[in-house]
């Protein structure tokens, strides 16, 4: 009997379709596709989600995509990556719902069971469902909605994971080089992420993972913004990287970002479906000077020291506070951000396991550029998808590591004796600052409909 039970400790786990990495992969692709397609599709489309969607379908009927899908502030490939399912619903009438599901729903075993855990570096069994459970919790809610924060926080973490660990057998500048066009891709799908792609190039430039990684980069992401450069010139309008549109938008933005500490979209509404949450003293210090530019936020916010830099914390913690109807939310009188602790929790334990894993630390700075792009903008739940994302491939780092494979600081086992009390208490107290100042940000909730900064100042 003893014999049998030495022997049955050193053949353990058995070779069975959980144990290898790619068995692993292969079994928590199939689960993430299963559980998402379960959830069923969205009852029909609206607001923003409509808009792309027309877009798409605009691609095979005779309505224009540039109206349909607005593109003169969205990105020409925004029409582009709902097309399969357009042309389902073009063919068969009702069947693009889902479409839709069918075409999200493989993105997010894609980015669940591959690419968060290459990105994090792990492979191991263990990290790959982590990744795969998070992913569930973050980015499946996401996929009856023909939404683009899916499909950009797939190619951001495409880029991410080519240009800092990218395949063994690629050429470095290969790799370097599809990661840039990744990179434009995603800042064409959602710009929003301008601000983490930069800070991916400054990684690129200081990881040196190719010879002048720079060129490289650069030359994938001019690469990547040609599709919106020649849609340009099709219409007579200059011949940019980003639609004619833009720097209005981006004013838009800017004004409500300098007040408004989170947006809601209802849904369903049977009213205004705009709920916005604001901060009544930044408003009354721009109430009689309306922002209007990115550079007339930067300056209300310095002039508005230490006050603003709360704000900005709120702004981000009050993203993290997930309703379970996100990507969308409800009126504040009846809303409950049931999500908020698991969230919170994800990214405060992701973020710090990522800080301590030195070979890892790549991700800390690529949250911390979302997270200022959420600082930057007129923030929804749905923004800092990337964030948890991020965070769900930081806890794949609490898995342990392979040979070869990021490792906490301290070498093991000391680090996973004397470490985790101490870590447990620092992702505990993260956890709670984040969720207080989730709760001060959401305490100035506006009736549902448009913001000014007159009504939220008068909110205080």
């Amino acid at each position: 009997m003893a014999v049998r039970e030495r022997r049955w400790h050193l053949t353990w786990p058995p070779a069975t379709w959980w144990a290898g990495p790619r068995r692993a992969t292969a079994a928590a692709a199939a689960a993430l596709v299963t559980a998402t397609i379960a959830a069923g599709p969205a009852a029909g489309f609206v607001y923003d989600a409509a808009r792309y969607f027309n877009g798409s379908l605009a691609l095979f009927t005779a309505a224009g995509a540039a109206r349909e899908g607005d593109l003169d502030f969205r990105g020409v490939l925004t029409a582009a990556v709902y097309a399969p399912a357009a042309l389902a619903e073009h063919l068969a009438p009702g069947a693009g719902r889902w479409a839709v599901l069918a075409q999200n729903a493989l993105l997010v075993a894609v980015v669940g069971a591959g690419l968060l855990p290459a990105v994090a570096g792990r492979r191991r069994p263990a990290a790959v469902w982590v990744c795969a459970a998070l992913t569930w919790l973050a980015a499946a809610r996401f996929a009856p909605f023909p939404l683009m924060d899916l499909p950009a926080a797939a190619t951001f973490l495409t880029a991410g994971w080519l240009a800092l660990r990218p395949p063994t057998r690629w050429p470095p500048a290969r790799a370097v080089l599809a990661a840039g066009v990744a990179a434009a891709v995603t800042v064409n799908l959602r710009p929003a992420y301008l601000l983490p792609v930069l800070a991916l190039g400054g990684l690129v430039l200081a990881g040196r993972v190719a010879a002048r990684p720079a060129l490289w980069f650069t030359a994938g992401a001019v690469a990547g913004t040609l599709p919106q450069v020649a849609y340009n010139l099709l219409r007579g309008d200059p011949p940019g990287p980003t639609p004619p549109g833009t720097a209005g938008l981006a004013g838009f933005q800017a004004g409500y970002a300098s007040y408004v500490v989170r947006y809601d979209t209802i849904e369903p509404a049977t009213g205004a479906p705009q709920q916005f949450y604001c901060d009544p003293s930044m408003a009354a210090a721009v109430a009689g000077d309306p922002v209007t530019s990115t550079g007339g936020l930067l300056r209300a916010l310095l002039g508005d020291l230490p006050g603003s830099a709360l704000f900005l914390v709120e702004k981000v913690a009050a993203a993290l506070a997930w309703p379970v109807a996100t990507p969308y939310g409800a009126a504040a009188t009846v809303e409950r951000h049931w999500l908020a602790v698991p969230v919170v929790l994800v990214v405060a334990a992701g973020v710090g396991a990522a800080c301590r894993t030195p070979g890892a630390r790549a991700l800390a700075v690529l949250a911390a550029a979302v997270c200022a792009s959420l600082m930057a903008s007129a923030t929804e739940t749905r923004f800092a998808l990337p964030l948890v994302l991020l965070a769900a491939a930081g806890c794949a780092l609490l898995t342990p590591p392979a040979p070869g494979e990021p490792a906490p600081a301290r070498p093991a086992p000391a680090a996973w004796r004397r470490v985790p009390w101490r870590f447990t208490v620092a992702v505990l107290l993260a956890a709670a600052v984040l969720l207080a100042a989730a709760a001060a940000g959401l305490a100035h909730p506006l009736p549902p409909g448009p913001a000014t900064p007159a009504a939220c100042a008068a909110n205080g």
